[in-house]
């Protein structure tokens, strides 16, 4: 068991150092010495800073914060989405306010949310405009639901969390004075042109926030949808649709754009606390591995996502 469970630890190390070289190598057109410098930034936060994370403790009202969780899901998610709820509710820390479950009308996935004690929520609801007048893909839907669920949560801050994500230990999203903000060591070349359109400057921070789930503050959320607004001269969806998604595969990605906003704000910084994510990638066939991956994380992960693809 031992050698089928480290497995995918192995092929973890191996993805996250290609990642880094890659973008030593793609950051080179700038320059070597700037190239150096990504470099170091990288290394920083991916080797040296999550070994410092212990260093700062949980604020004192930290597990008194009111949270809403979340979960956008469709019916291709029913084989995992028991998992994420349950796993939610057994190791979210803090005053768990409600669990939803956003999704389209379904009989399963209500049956689902009810077994788990969670709220079913139609996406209709949330969505600014109902799915069939929006005329876009599904994993687009689910970014908007993301985005608009900060008008309806009854919570300062919603923890949105992807249907394939399970958390592996307790989790803690407020530590020292401050919203932990966590990065991943993904680099999405095709996020950097939504990036630069919003805030008008090239990618500054040299790794990821898609760690498919973040802690959301519904205050900032809405700055940063009217921020859009003001910048594209248009409502937030629709200049989403028009300038950003443009029908490519990949093109915008709910967790940088908050992520960066936050970044970009100054008196907003010292109100974060940037934590590595911690995190696992893996395929969907692989959810029988759970108990084992479940096993070998002991303490070491926060969590394990399995994608209908390897990221």
């Amino acid at each position: 068991m031992g050698a089928l469970a480290s497995g995918p630890f192995v092929l973890m190390a191996v993805s996250r150092l290609k990642s880094i070289f890659s973008s030593f190598r793609r950051e080179s057109k700038n320059g070597k010495a700037y190239a150096a410098g990504w470099f170091l930034r990288r290394f920083y936060y991916r080797f040296i800073k999550l070994h410092c994370d212990a260093l700062v403790g949980f604020g004192p009202n930290g597990l008194n914060q009111p949270v809403t969780v979340v979960v956008p899901a469709i019916e291709k998610d029913l084989h995992i989405l028991p998992h994420c709820l349950r796993s939610i509710r057994e190791m979210l820390q803090g005053r768990l306010v409600e669990v939803w479950v956003v999704a389209p009308e379904s009989l399963p996935l209500r049956n689902v949310a009810a077994v788990e004690n969670c709220k079913f929520v139609p996406e209709d609801h949330i969505l600014p405009r109902p799915a069939a007048e929006l005329k876009c893909r599904g994993w687009v839907l689910q970014q908007f639901i993301k985005f608009n669920a900060g008008k309806f949560v009854t919570t300062p801050d919603y923890l949105v969390v992807d249907a394939d994500t399970v958390f592996l230990r307790p989790q803690y999203f407020f530590k020292g004075n401050g919203t932990v903000l966590r990065y991943a060591d993904q680099y999405e070349l095709l996020y950097n042109r939504s990036l630069e359109l919003v805030f008008g400057n090239s990618r500054r921070f040299p790794v990821s926030f898609v760690t498919h789930h973040m802690m959301f503050n519904a205050e900032r959320m809405g700055k940063l949808l009217k921020f859009i607004e003001d910048r594209f001269g248009m409502r937030w969806w629709e200049a989403i649709l028009k300038e950003m998604d443009q029908g490519h595969p990949i093109s915008f990605s709910e967790y940088e754009l908050y992520g960066h906003f936050i970044l970009s704000q100054s008196d907003w910084k010292g109100r974060f606390y940037l934590e590595y994510w911690r995190g696992l990638d893996r395929d969907t066939s692989d959810l029988g591995l759970l108990a084992e991956i479940r096993e070998e994380a002991a303490g070491r992960l926060n969590s394990v996502s399995f994608h209908r693809h390897t990221q």
